[in-house]
């Protein structure tokens, strides 16, 4: 997707994003009890962040009087109304990624709350929930922060946590709330459960799955120009995947793929088009396997609207998505290879090959595409030199065949739990030599450019990713080697 950022930290103030929000939906602003909803990163991530606006959307509906923060909200207070956090008797957080969980804690300090659920009950602080993919990957990372983690999609769990909070809210008994919210199979209580896992106990969670997602609410509440996709309707069309990918989370850790139907979606396309709105972003683990996607495409020509995936495989790009992307005004174009080892593209779960990426590039770039974004990963189990260089073979063949501006963004592959390649090596030590290789390999490539995630930042994702309910507060800030052999038994003991 295209990115830009105009954001608070250039002086846009709280009431002119307020005002600049459009509301694709007529939703009470208050309501009972109040209820802070936190995203651990700047307005403009957290507000293209679908699964943030769909929990927002749900507790309005419900009547809850919800008010968002963020990082860098002015004065540290709530959006909508300038509260500060003390106000508010329940804090719940979306998590998505690693690094956004030293953020949260650093946004708790910040607020003088405690970021220990022990601490916080003695002190009787507001209860903190948190939800968000990082709980379904690894809900132990929050044993010894949150209340409550919600194990998977929100939609068949917030009517019973909202029932739950409201008795919290006229009793302010936390142990009451603790033992009412447990009953629920989808919700891990680490005030009660924590103990039982350190004692190799089995507690029976399971993951809540949205399985017909005419129930989800499909698209975004609010659509901005101050958010990193400006002016876009963040519209959703599946959740799961089939393909298996190994190293990937999204088969492993969200269950079976689930479609919206046709006219759900493209009765948003059609709102959307009424309301003005010019940019549709597509939210699905594979864009390409949607299956109506020709009919979906049709409707975004037919309506002259600009289109970005968040998702997309070169072996499902045909013609007609091309086509769309250029005419909606796209000029790039994201794949993600993973390497430019056939071989190993395929144990990656990719069965393409180097001449249909060429071939599909070439198409782009003639119709009108002028830039690729390609992914790739180092550090995959059994990587040799080789392999790295013929990553490199590709971005240069790339670059030859088709002389569209490359962008090389390049990651350390990250074992996570519950994959198929969880118990793989983690070759951080070796990381910076096979980036050195990598970027030797095509120096002095004019309109290429290599974009590189450290080593530190990988090393921090892949020793949060493996916390276990045995790690205390201290294992975030400390560079202690994760015991993943623990964090197995411990999900497996939990339910996953």
């Amino acid at each position: 997707m295209k990115k830009t950022y105009r954001g608070i930290r250039q002086n846009i103030s709280t009431k002119k994003l307020l005002k600049d929000e459009l509301w694709m939906d007529s939703l009470s602003e208050g309501g009972d009890p109040l209820w802070a909803m936190a995203y651990p990163a700047r307005y403009a991530v957290g507000m293209a962040n679908l699964g943030f606006q769909y929990i927002c959307t749900y507790l309005k509906e419900l009547g809850v009087a919800v008010e968002r923060f963020f990082d860098d909200i002015e004065g540290d207070r709530s959006l909508e109304e300038g509260r500060p956090v003390g106000n508010f008797p329940i804090i719940t957080f979306s998590v998505v990624y690693e690094p956004d969980v030293k953020k949260m804690l650093n946004m708790l300090n910040r607020w003088g709350v405690s970021p220990l659920w022990k601490d916080r009950a003695e002190k009787r602080e507001p209860i903190i929930g948190v939800g968000g993919s990082l709980s379904v990957i690894n809900p132990l990372i929050f044993s010894h922060i949150a209340d409550f983690v919600v194990l998977g999609d929100g939609e068949e769990v917030i009517p019973y946590l909202v029932k739950t909070v409201r008795g919290f809210s006229e009793t302010g008994d936390r142990n009451e709330f603790w033992e009412f919210i447990a009953e629920h199979p989808s919700i891990f209580v680490p005030p009660l459960h924590l103990d039982m896992l350190r004692r190799g106990e089995t507690l029976e969670r399971k993951k809540s799955f949205c399985l017909d997602l005419s129930k989800a609410k499909g698209h975004a509440l609010w659509v901005s120009p101050h958010t990193v996709f400006p002016d876009t309707l963040l519209i959703e069309t599946q959740r799961g995947c089939f393909r298996g990918c190994p190293y990937c989370t999204i088969p492993s850790c969200f269950g079976r793929p689930r479609f919206r139907q046709l006219k759900e979606v493209i009765d948003d396309i059609r709102k959307a088009s009424k309301l003005g709105i010019r940019r549709l972003g597509v939210i699905a683990p594979e864009s390409g396997d949607y299956p109506w996607i020709k009919e979906v495409l049709k409707e975004i020509r037919d309506a002259r609207l600009e289109v970005s995936f968040a998702s997309l495989r070169i072996d499902n790009i045909s013609d007609l998505l091309l086509e769309t992307l250029v005419e909606g005004g796209q000029r790039q174009i994201t794949i993600a290879p993973e390497t430019g080892d056939q071989y190993f593209r395929v144990c990656c779960g990719k069965n393409f090959t180097n001449e249909h990426i060429l071939d599909t590039l070439q198409k782009a770039q003639k119709i009108g595409l002028r830039k690729v974004k390609m992914y790739f990963m180092l550090g995959l189990p059994n990587e040799e030199d080789k392999h790295i260089l013929e990553t490199a073979k590709l971005i240069m063949e790339v670059k030859k065949n088709t002389g569209m501006n490359v962008v090389a963004s390049v990651g350390l592959f990250i074992p996570k739990p519950q994959t198929p390649w969880a118990n793989m090596g983690f070759s951080h030590s070796t990381y910076k030599n096979k980036v050195s290789l990598l970027k030797s390999a095509i120096a002095g490539l004019k309109g290429s450019e290599i974009r590189v995630q450290s080593a530190r930042e990988a090393k921090e994702e892949y020793r949060i990713t493996w916390a276990n309910a045995d790690d205390t507060l201290d294992y975030f800030y400390s560079d202690v080697a994760p015991n993943r052999n623990k964090t197995v038994e411990q999900l497996k003991n939990l339910g996953f």
